[in-house]
């Protein structure tokens, strides 16, 4: 038995050799122990300080053990303060008259050690687990009034099954109802639930680690179905069997039909509304209605600077701005019903608007008003935050026979909007989102085609200003299934739209590398060098590193290799861009500047810039022959680069004529039709170039 030896014991007796000896050996034990001379003294230290239990002497003075005893009594229960009566051989008759006063056990002078000790403990250890029982039935009774759940008692033996008030409050029944049996608390579930409950009730029943939890819908006494929560737990016997289950109902009906954060009714209620108004529309042939999609721009870049935490507030706010301008602008106010507006996903409200006129300008105005509103600022963890927002609003037509159709058509025009701008409203038009549709299965196309071998490399040949094949520069392709062959500008202004365009320069890049030690190893010249084109959005520390380790698997030296960046990189983080170029060239990688004049051309930068090549966009090479502002401009460009120590590779060369005119120019390198167009890997090396330029 385990006894709390910290426990604090009084010991009362007349005689002081008797006392001491007593608190002398419960002291060595390990007990605390204070000493009173006599009851007077004793009932004082009561009222002064808590003890464990109490030694009294049965024959005192002045006041004896048993009026201590009666007195001790008047405070203290027999379980919360043990007393043990210390008396003679020949006190029989008093010792019962003190048990019948509330004494716990006696013991008898001259006492035993271990007979004293195993009373002490025992008395003790039977305080505590009091105490124990005690604070557990406070806590059961205090939980069973605060709690808000309906409870239940199955007896299983019985079968008979106690409900608590609430639980009837809950169901809107009536206590005094004969309702006490399983069978008559599932009839009240809903048949769609019901399988479920029962299913989580016989799981437990069989097998006590798997615990009652589940939601279901119950029939309220208003004829209305009410969500539920369910908790439960069995108690089995010694073998197994169960004997009673107890568990609690919770209804949680506002958390399955209203957002949490916002406190918008949520999707489900927002779907059984739109289907509703829908039908009726259908069955009526009444088209005045308007569904409106709205979500915030940037969500990404406002979770960034808020955080989850403050997004959930500024989600909020919005909710609450939306709800203000439906309550109080007239354009929204005039009509015969409210406006519905629910939240159907983190970033996504719906606004059903039913009797309204559905001329455009009225819904555009709506729309617009709308925005104004949202673009007020709000107030975020004492941060100032403008959103803007982007709205589509679909109508009902004899197209749309579901209302998946009509919710599809809302967010299709909304997507069209974010695509115009910010702040805009877009109705939904059936031609352009056709065309979206289109860009969408393109989008997956391409997807595919990454994953699934579709892409081709194709190889244009760079000549020098000696006639010989210099190098080439790899080309994309895309052999889609049903369109065949597509050049670079039907896919990737898509591809960097959507993020695809790291795979695609990655693939060319390795197809490349593959392809020149291909090349290298059946008789190609090891001067030559491979050209790949990269997006600007591929550059990263990441993506060098996949270069760096193509290289190295395929074994090309890094010298062989030139890669070619438009001048859009001047409109990127251009400082970052030339550290990352910086650390490439120190492996010996060279740089391409392509498509120079026709964008962002940024002249302090270029000198910085550790590009080796800079290529003269076509447009230039066009006029070269008839225009002499064309080759003035051209000859400057060439002179420049030459100056900046940097070689030019003139591309888009067509014409004998135009090749002339920029080797007499200086072009170190020439790229265009004239010498040859781009074509598969197979023969490069055999019919590459066609035609060498016409002084050599």
């Amino acid at each position: 038995m385990d006894t709390d030896l910290t426990a604090h014991i009084l010991v009362v007796d007349d005689t002081e050799k008797n006392r001491d000896l007593l608190a002398l050996f419960l002291t060595k034990i390990g007990f605390r122990t204070s000493k009173a001379e006599g009851g007077t003294a004793a009932l004082a230290m009561l009222d002064k300080h808590v003890f464990d239990l109490v030694l009294l002497d049965m024959i005192m003075p002045e006041i004896d053990g048993l009026s201590t005893l009666e007195s001790i009594r008047k405070r203290y229960q027999v379980n919360e303060l043990p007393v043990i009566m210390v008396t003679g051989m020949s006190e029989v008759k008093g010792v019962t008259r003190a048990l019948e006063l509330g004494a716990n056990d006696y013991i008898t002078k001259p006492f035993q050690k271990d007979i004293l000790l195993s009373r002490v403990r025992m008395q003790l250890e039977m305080c505590r687990l009091y105490k124990d029982v005690k604070t557990s039935e406070e806590r059961y009774s205090l939980a069973f009034a605060a709690a808000n759940d309906g409870l239940w008692d199955w007896n299983i033996v019985t079968g008979k099954v106690f409900f608590s008030d609430h639980w009837y409050e809950m169901m809107g029944m009536s206590p005094d109802c004969a309702f006490d049996s399983i069978k008559q608390w599932f009839d009240r579930v809903h048949p769609d639930d019901i399988a479920a409950l029962r299913q989580a009730v016989d799981d437990h029943l069989s097998d006590p680690l798997r615990i009652v939890k589940q939601e279901y819908r119950a029939l309220h006494e208003d004829g209305s179905y009410r969500w539920m929560l369910c908790r439960a737990r069995a108690l089995f016997s010694d073998t197994g069997t169960p004997l009673r289950m107890t568990g609690a109902q919770a209804d949680i009906s506002a958390s399955k039909t209203f957002d949490p954060i916002t406190g918008l009714p949520n999707a489900a209620v927002f779907m059984d509304r739109l289907q509703r108004v829908h039908a009726h529309a259908r069955r009526t042939g009444s088209a005045n209605l308007a569904l409106f999609s709205l979500s915030l721009n940037h969500k990404e870049k406002v979770t960034s600077a808020l955080g989850p935490a403050g997004y959930e507030k500024l989600t909020s706010a919005i909710a609450r701005r939306v709800n203000e301008v439906a309550a109080t602008e007239s354009c929204l106010t005039q009509l015969k019903e409210p406006a519905f507006i629910s939240l159907l996903a983190d970033n996504r409200f719906m606004i059903l608007l039913e009797g309204i006129p559905q001329e455009s300008a009225e819904l555009l105005k709506i729309g617009t008003c709308i925005q104004r509103s949202l673009g007020q600022p709000f107030t975020i963890f004492d941060e100032t935050v403008y959103c803007t927002t982007s709205i589509g609003i679909a109508l009902p037509s004899k197209d749309n026979d579901a209302v998946d159709e009509v919710i599809q058509d809302a967010i299709a025009a909304e997507s069209i909007a974010r695509q115009a701008g910010e702040d805009i409203t877009h109705i939904y038009n059936p031609h352009l989102h056709g065309k979206a549709l289109d860009h969408l299965r393109l989008e997956n196309e391409l997807r595919h085609a990454i994953n699934n071998g579709e892409l081709r490399a194709f190889y244009q040949p760079l000549v020098s200003s000696s006639g010989e094949l210099a190098g080439s520069e790899s080309l994309v392709r895309w052999q889609h299934p049903k369109h065949g062959l597509l050049a670079p500008y039907h896919f990737i202004p898509l591809a960097e739209d959507v993020g695809l365009i790291h795979s695609i320069d990655l693939w060319m890049f390795r197809e490349s590398c593959r392809q020149y030690r291909e090349w290298i190893e059946n008789g190609g010249s090891p001067t030559m060098f491979i050209s790949v084109n990269i997006s600007v959005q591929g550059l990263s520390i990441e993506w060098a590193d996949q270069v760096l380790s193509a290289v190295k698997e395929f074994g090309i030296p890094p010298e062989s290799i030139h890669l070619e960046i438009t001048e859009s990189i001047f409109a990127g983080d251009i400082e970052k861009i030339i550290t990352l170029l910086e650390q490439l060239v120190d492996l010996g990688i060279s740089f391409a500047i392509d498509d120079f004049g026709t964008g962002y051309s940024c002249f302090s930068y270029l000198r910085r810039l550790p590009a080796s090549y800079l290529k003269i966009d076509k447009a230039f090479i066009d006029d070269v022959a008839d225009s002499e502002k064309a080759r003035l401009l051209v000859s400057n460009i060439i002179h420049m680069a030459h100056d900046l120590g940097m070689k030019i590779i003139a591309e888009g060369v067509e014409t004998r004529e135009q090749a002339e005119i920029l080797e007499a120019l200086g072009s170190d390198y020439f790229q265009g039709y004239y010498f040859g167009r781009p074509q598969a890997a197979a023969g490069f090396l055999t019919t590459a170039p066609l035609k060498s330029l016409p002084g050599t």
